[in-house]
């Protein structure tokens, strides 16, 4: 049976290695294979920019054009959502404003308008070392899911960053209005409240199903830390009052440091083995590590389905079956199974896909 959202053919021009290539993929697993260095990983890129963001290479879109072509891209896909059909194309064309455009069913879109239609999550050989990289990345990591969890949450996180840049950009400037900046940091608190909420309610949410998650795929637990003036959640009014304080007694050294020195961006974000005794996952073996990234992915997948969304998000898996043994990689399908969601592979054989079943699309990518 097909899942209740699937994407039924992707089309790119100019897209990295690609400067023409298609894919029909009714089905609900496809396996893209091949030698390396053939774009395989190019092709889930695109698939991972149907979703609000750089995608899954955080990439600039100069970087993204052909360099055969040089000035332009785009990808397009058709989208099946339960009976009826959605199409969507996403462009670039090299000029003076640096961004791209968005079209669904041909009208002209905000990429936040994505999240009303699908949810896209992915899993990379990068992100395996997501517990050793820097706090800025794994917070990166954390909101990208949650912004698939709570659409709101990106209403919100886009909202602070915008006004935090305007107030630094007004602190160092030589005319302040003192009113306005006032309102900037009330702004701001406002915003920075909803983002600290979104984030803790999802997070209590991710930690609720991993503690469901079934072997062999190891259980763990996601922390995250705030400065103490920014863990009072129970009075918003009180809150907002606090952090506006904060921000103006602190408005020379963010002048000086050119950075806002407390705020939700400054949250530590500690994930944990679980077992007997808890384990930093930083200290974890590598295929522990392995192991608890399937988990998260696995858990946001499942609220995003149980969500009012009430849709599995398409899951975006480069190079992860190789990496995995043979007991871990059919309980991955197993799982992947029961979420009723379609799952996008890649790897150099396709005999390492043989347990997918016959819901399978079997594409040989090659040299352009």
């Amino acid at each position: 049976m097909l899942p209740s959202i699937f994407i039924s053919k992707i089309i790119l021009n100019n897209f990295r290695s690609h400067e023409n290539f298609s894919i029909d993929a009714n089905s609900s697993n496809v396996v893209l294979f091949g030698k390396n260095g053939v774009g395989k990983t190019n092709i889930l890129e695109s698939i991972s920019l149907l979703s609000p963001g750089r995608g899954l290479r955080n990439a600039k879109n100069e970087e993204i054009i052909n360099k055969k072509s040089g000035i332009n891209y785009s990808l397009s896909a058709d989208l099946k959502l339960n009976d009826s059909s959605v199409k969507i194309k996403k462009f670039f064309v090299k000029d003076n404003s640096n961004k791209s455009n968005l079209l669904i069913d041909d009208e002209k879109s905000k990429t936040s308008e994505l999240l009303n239609f699908l949810r896209v999550i992915w899993v990379t050989p990068v992100m395996e070392k997501i517990m050793l990289q820097s706090n800025s990345e794994r917070r990166n990591f954390f909101d990208r899911l949650i912004f698939n969890i709570e659409k709101k949450h990106l209403k919100s996180f886009s909202a602070y960053n915008k006004f935090t840049k305007e107030r630094l950009h007004i602190l160092k400037s030589n005319n302040i209005d003192d009113g306005w900046l006032q309102q900037i940091e009330t702004n701001i608190a406002q915003h920075a409240y909803e983002v600290i909420r979104y984030r803790k309610e999802a997070i209590d949410k991710i930690n609720a199903n991993l503690s469901l998650i079934s072997l062999p795929f190891n259980s763990c637990i996601v922390e995250l830390i705030y400065d103490n003036s920014l863990k009072i959640l129970d009075n918003q009014d009180e809150f907002i009052f606090n952090y506006s304080n904060i921000l103006s007694n602190n408005r020379q050294i963010d002048k000086e440091l050119n950075r806002t020195l407390i705020g939700p961006n400054k949250v530590e974000v500690r994930m944990w083995k679980l077992d007997d005794r808890s384990i930093e996952a930083k200290y974890c073996s590598t295929g522990e590590q392995k192991s608890i990234l399937i988990s998260i992915i696995l858990s946001v997948s499942q609220i995003i389905r149980d969500s009012e969304f009430a849709m599995s998000p398409i899951i975006l898996i480069d190079e992860a079956m190789a990496h995995l043994d043979q007991h871990h990689r059919e309980a991955l399908v197993d799982e992947l199974s029961k979420l009723n969601t379609q799952s996008w592979f890649t790897g150099v054989s396709k005999e390492i896909f043989s347990h997918l079943g016959k819901d399978t699309t079997f594409f040989e990518v090659k040299n352009s």
